[in-house]
């Protein structure tokens, strides 16, 4: 993920807590837009079956939209590579970080998904911040205000990462059993 990280006080959390809950906040449009798909897909999909000309011009104006949206969310300030390894959940999120950050200080977040390049705004607060090695502070930041559209695209990022790495693991076991069985049958000695 891209991650930026910058600490707030009490009248900056003030101001981003107004930002996240306003509704015209361009940080999570991308996010909205699909919760918004997602909501009528019962719409979509009757529109599918009984039109399929007019669903896949609706298609073509979505990917323009989303294009839209992307380039604005891509002005809004967010990372735009994946610079970071973290640890991300629902409810936070774990990273390595230069700099020291004190324990129940909040933090503005500014989160880029990759490779979908899911943007995510939240206020956080530092629950946890300790020294490692060679890799500066090791942090952990639970979130405090966090919209609903960005939860849900953080599930499912994560849930895509999980999938995909399930299936590697199959994919790998598969490949040592083939393998194995292979080798046993050369192994074997043939009769005749």
């Amino acid at each position: 993920m891209g991650l930026l990280v910058v600490p707030v006080g009490p009248a900056e959390q003030a101001r981003l807590i107004e930002s996240l809950e306003n509704p015209s906040s361009r940080a999570g449009l991308m996010n909205d837009l699909h919760a918004i798909r997602e909501l009528h897909l019962p719409e979509r999909r009757a529109l599918e079956y009984k039109f399929p000309t007019v669903a896949a011009y609706v298609k073509v104006i979505e990917s323009q939209i989303e294009a839209l949206a992307q380039a604005i969310g891509d002005g809004e300030g967010f990372p735009n590579s994946p610079d970071t390894d973290a640890c991300l959940s629902a409810q936070g999120v774990g990273f390595d970080w230069p700099e020291v950050l004190e324990i129940d200080s909040y933090v503005d977040l500014r989160l880029t998904l990759f490779p979908d390049r899911v943007h995510i705004r939240a206020l956080a607060r530092v629950v946890r911040c300790d020294a490692a090695d060679d890799r500066g502070y090791r942090v952990a930041v639970d979130f405090t205000h966090l919209r609903e559209a960005d939860r849900e695209a953080i599930i499912k990022h994560v849930y895509r990462l999980q999938r995909l790495q399930l299936q590697a693991h199959a994919e790998e076991a598969f490949e040592a059993r083939y393998r194995a069985t292979s080798k046993s049958l050369k192994d074997k000695p043939r009769g005749g």
